[in-house]
């Protein structure tokens, strides 16, 4: 049995290993105009390469659930760290060549070995920290985005001082350098997993997990496509400078801090499906709030707050009752699945919408995303509604 210490320790890693995940692919979105000037593409171009990136980190998570079920969650997390940091390095080349295939390259190797992490870290957690899932959840996704919240800001000064490829080689090598770290501190003290593995297949018959599954396509169609385009809609369609829009993307996440811990708490105390319909009703309004208040600081400002809070506060939430309505032996291979819907099936809006804002504009491309979170909030009252027991 961990002692609280250690279990503290590990979370405290997992965070760290959380935030420079995504830290990769916030990267991206500051420094779009110059990596499109760079490499001389459109914004439905850079959708696309986003879209088939995300596709495989999503498809990969298929991978890294059984993975972590059949040699550790410890080693494939040290993999998944140290090889996705090293990928970055290749967008150095792109960043010379200044080919879109190279980037491309680049960005899908490091999401192939990027999504081993999700499955594996939800999976572990949902197993160790009985009692307090949603919070740990919660915690969790708090140390991801403590440090991802700076990304953006960090991404924008380093990739307009020194170049934007060297925006993706300074995470990367942290990655690199964390890995390290993780498998050092984490040394023998990972047991074999002797229960019988569940597949795809056996959690796909989970009756309750289709409902879920449906619900997350639908958050990922419009996180993917606020994840890529927002700081462009600032500057194309708030006229808003570069730096504040990259800052205020940072503040998104800075406010997903506190959504991370608040849905956690809630969902243990008040049950998930109740917060996540409070957090999809958030989510619509304030994709409206941009897209329709006159005053364009005060939407951006309601949009800052609402989604930061309601988008994060959704994944302890949604997260813990994915474990509740599985069984253990299944918790690898449904984190998966369900990674993969969110990240691979929802990526296919960062084309579309990117196809959508090259011939209509950006703001019709936010319609559609509101649109997708719509969605989500009809599907959120179909949820089942479990609590885990104590």
């Amino acid at each position: 049995m961990q002692s609280n210490s250690r279990k503290n320790t590990r979370l405290a890693l997992l965070g760290a290993a959380h935030s420079f995940n995504h830290s990769l692919f916030v990267i991206t979105p500051p420094l779009l105009t110059p990596i499109m000037s760079s490499l001389g593409v459109t914004k439905s171009v850079i959708g696309g390469v986003a879209t088939l990136a995300s596709l495989v980190y999503g498809v990969g998570a298929l991978v890294g659930g059984p993975l972590g079920d059949r040699i550790g969650e410890v080693k494939t997390i040290t993999i998944c760290l140290a090889l996705s940091g090293l990928s970055t390095f290749i967008m150095l080349i792109a960043g010379f060549t200044e080919g879109i295939a190279i980037y491309a390259l680049a960005l899908i190797l490091t999401a192939m070995w990027a999504s081993l992490y999700h499955p594996t870290a939800n999976s572990l957690i949902s197993k160790a920290f009985k009692g307090r899932v949603a919070e740990t959840m919660g915690l969790h996704g708090v140390g991801g985005t403590l440090g991802v919240v700076f990304t953006p800001t960090i991404a924008w000064f380093l990739g307009a001082t020194f170049g934007w490829p060297i925006a993706f080689v300074a995470f990367g090598t942290l990655c690199v350098l964390l890995a390290l770290i993780f498998a050092k501190s984490f040394q023998k003290t990972e047991s074999k997993n002797t229960t019988e593995r569940g597949t795809i297949i056996d959690a796909l018959k989970i009756r309750e997990l289709w409902i879920l599954l449906i619900f997350n396509v639908a958050i990922g169609l419009f996180m993917k496509g606020v994840e890529l385009f927002f700081p462009t809609y600032l500057q194309d369609n708030r006229f808003i400078a570069p730096e504040w829009a990259a800052i205020a993307y940072t503040l998104v996440l800075a406010a997903g801090v506190a959504g991370q811990w608040i849905g956690g708490k809630s969902a243990d105390k008040i049950g998930s499906k109740k917060v996540l319909i409070a957090t999809s009703l958030g989510v619509c309004l304030s994709l409206f709030s941009l897209l329709l208040i006159p005053i364009y600081v005060v939407g951006v400002a309601v949009f800052i707050v609402l989604y930061g809070l309601s988008f994060y506060a959704h994944q302890p939430a949604l997260n813990s009752l994915t474990g509740f309505v599985s069984s253990h032996n299944q918790r690898g291979a449904v984190y998966g699945i369900f990674f993969f819907t969110s990240f691979g099936i929802g990526s296919l809006s960062q084309f579309v919408s990117g196809y959508m804002a090259d011939i209509y504009g950006l703001d019709a491309a936010f319609y559609l995303l509101a649109a997708f979170a719509l969605i989500a909030l009809l599907l959120s009252f179909k949820l089942p509604e479990k609590r885990e027991s104590k």
